[in-house]
């Protein structure tokens, strides 16, 4: 029976019941039949399982191009079964595809927790560093020169601007190890698990992610030092032995200076 005209749903319950369909993996027959109103429902659900199918294909997508490595180290089975609960637990908010992966690092620690398989939420982390580096902004850098003009007793008030792809990740885990060896299409050698602790920086330069794996101490300075801390209160705080307060500083300088990761020197003066 056609539905009476003052009682025909208004445009948001509409797109609400569309977006519940398309998302759905079974069909709601309320939503199918207040979307058909007085067409036929059977031909209606049939036109939404074609989007709901589309918009499934374009989220594992996405998702797949976001995680290789976490896929491959779980299967392309079970990432799927992963990918299908996060979807129902966490649906897009964004019109972006970019942006689908974001919080799956998060919601995978909570899947994973008390599993085992911990690392694999810290390796998606690492993953998920890489997609936003590629979508930063790309400054040119400046070299150590920079510093030469500085009196050397206002160096240690000196603060230095990144590169705003640079992005920080530690894990209790060897998840650059585990990402390393999944980079090429041969299989990899299993990674051991117990080999500790692993720090790691990710930078977009030139339209290339490199993903950098530093000593504990290098990279607790570099994230204080990309806080905005100057020089000398950075190696203050990041440096537990005075003794080798230079030498870490100067190796970590060398190496952000040489990878072109600085963009600025920020001149400042004593407090």
């Amino acid at each position: 029976m056609p539905r009476p005209r003052d009682s025909a749903p208004d445009l948001k319950t509409l797109q609400a019941a569309f977006g519940r369909s398309v998302r759905s993996a079974t069909v709601n027959g309320t939503d199918v039949q207040l979307l058909a109103g007085s067409g036929d429902a059977t031909l209606f659900s049939a036109g939404i399982d074609v989007y709901s199918n589309n918009a499934w294909q374009f989220f594992l997508t996405a998702l797949e191009r976001t995680y290789p490595v976490t896929q491959r180290r779980v299967g392309t089975d079970f990432f799927r079964q992963l990918a299908r609960d996060y979807r129902v637990q966490r649906p897009s908010q964004h019109g972006d595809l970019h942006w689908i992966g974001e919080a799956f690092p998060a919601w995978l620690a909570a899947r994973m927790a008390g599993t085992g398989y911990e690392w694999l939420a810290d390796l998606a982390r690492l993953e998920w560093a890489c997609e936003t580096s590629v979508a930063a902004a790309q400054h040119d850098p400046v070299g150590p020169e920079s510093l030469a003009g500085i009196d050397p007793h206002l160096l240690p008030h000196v603060a230095l601007a990144w590169q705003p792809s640079l992005q920080l990740v530690a894990s209790p885990f060897p998840i650059w190890s585990v990402w390393q060896a999944n980079q090429h299409e041969d299989a990899a050698a299993p990674v051991d698990l117990a080999a500790g602790a692993e720090h790691c920086a990710v930078v977009c330069i030139a339209d290339r992610v490199a993903v950098y794996r530093l000593e504990a101490a290098d990279h607790r300075l570099l994230q204080y030092l990309c806080a905005g801390m100057s020089l000398g209160a950075a190696a203050d705080a990041a440096v537990a032995n005075a003794g080798t307060l230079g030498r870490v500083l100067e190796r970590l300088l060398a190496w952000a200076f040489g990878e072109g990761l600085v963009v600025q020197v920020v001149k400042a003066s004593p407090a």
